[in-house]
């Protein structure tokens, strides 16, 4: 059915929200299936702590490989990735074969030594929280009103 993906800086609630996400898809909606992809459990899995703009292109590229992939079996593939390249999700948002939803997730939790320098913000097609703003509920239930479920 659709792939949602979360972007933003670390700490910005990317992992939070998603993982509020599929409880929800499975406590409102039992007939929906759900994976998610979550950037630090997928560097473990692949081995990929290169955290070099070349690494982080591999790692996205092996999120969107995964996310394709699983978006043929699950209702809901839900990612949570820095993902930093707009390139990267403008490409996988502009593949007619899926139906892609960005949220960019923005807060001021995110530490100095933890932000990504060279992250491409989203300027087109995408939906923003400021997860200062809104709490956990709240944000959940603006994402729900944005994908449609």
């Amino acid at each position: 059915m659709a792939i949602i993906w979360f972007t933003g800086q670390p700490n910005s609630g990317k992992t939070t929200l998603a993982l509020e996400l599929v409880h929800y898809l499975h406590e409102s909606r039992g007939d929906l299936t759900a994976t998610i992809i979550d950037g630090d459990s997928l560097r473990i899995i692949t081995k990929n702590l290169d955290y070099s703009k070349e690494g982080r292109r591999k790692n996205i590229q092996t999120a969107i490989n995964l996310a394709i992939n699983s978006d043929t079996t699950n209702d809901y593939t839900i990612v949570a990735l820095v993902s930093p390249f707009k390139d990267l999700r403008e490409s996988l948002k502009n593949n007619p074969s899926h139906k892609v939803k960005e949220i960019y997730l923005h807060s001021n939790r995110v530490r100095e030594g933890k932000m990504v320098e060279y992250y491409e913000q989203p300027t087109e097609n995408y939906l923003d929280i400021d997860t200062d703003k809104y709490t956990i509920e709240e944000s959940l239930r603006i994402i729900t009103e944005y994908i449609k479920i």
